[in-house]
C-alpha cells in the first residue's frame, strides 16, 4: 500500500536549469563576478592548481609581510637603524592578516571542491537511478 506520508520529492535538474536558463537572460545580475579565463569554459574539469593559486599568493604575500616586520622591529628594538616605530608592527599584523586567511582559505578550497566531485557523482547516480 502506498503511504501518502512518505512521498517522494524528487526534482530534476533539467527542470531547474530551464528554469534558471530563463531568468538568467531577463536580469543583469547574472553576469559572474569573476570572469572565466579565455579558454576555459564552465563545466570543464580545470586543473587542480588553478583553484590553489590564490591562497598560496596570499599565503606567500603573508610570509613575506610577517619576515619584513619581523625584520623591521628587530632593527628598532636593536637601534641598528632609524626605522620609525609603528612600521615593525604593522607589517607584521598585516602579514599575520594575510598568512592566516591563506591557511584559512586552502582547506575550504579543497572542501569545495570535494564537495563537487561528490555531487558529480550524485549526480550521475540519480541520472542512472531515473533511467531505470
Amino acid at each position: 500500500m502506498h503511504n501518502p506520508r512518505m512521498q517522494s520529492t524528487v526534482v530534476t535538474m533539467s527542470d531547474m536549469d530551464r528554469r534558471t536558463s530563463h531568468e538568467a537572460q531577463d536580469t543583469e545580475a547574472s553576469t559572474p563576478l569573476n570572469p572565466v579565463p579565455d579558454g576555459v569554459t564552465l563545466g570543464t574539469n580545470l586543473p587542480c592548481w588553478y583553484y590553489f593559486t590564490r591562497p598560496i599568493l596570499a599565503i606567500l604575500i603573508g610570509g613575506v609581510l610577517f619576515g619584513l616586520g619581523t625584520a623591521l622591529s628587530l632593527l628598532y628594538f636593536t637601534q641598528v637603524g632609524n626605522v620609525p616605530y609603528l612600521l615593525g608592527p604593522v607589517f607584521l599584523s598585516v602579514g599575520l592578516m594575510f598568512l592566516v586567511t591563506g591557511l584559512v582559505w586552502v582547506p575550504v578550497v579543497k572542501q569545495r571542491l570535494d564537495y563537487k566531485a561528490l555531487t558529480k557523482v550524485n549526480d550521475k547516480a540519480l541520472q542512472v537511478h531515473e533511467q531505470h
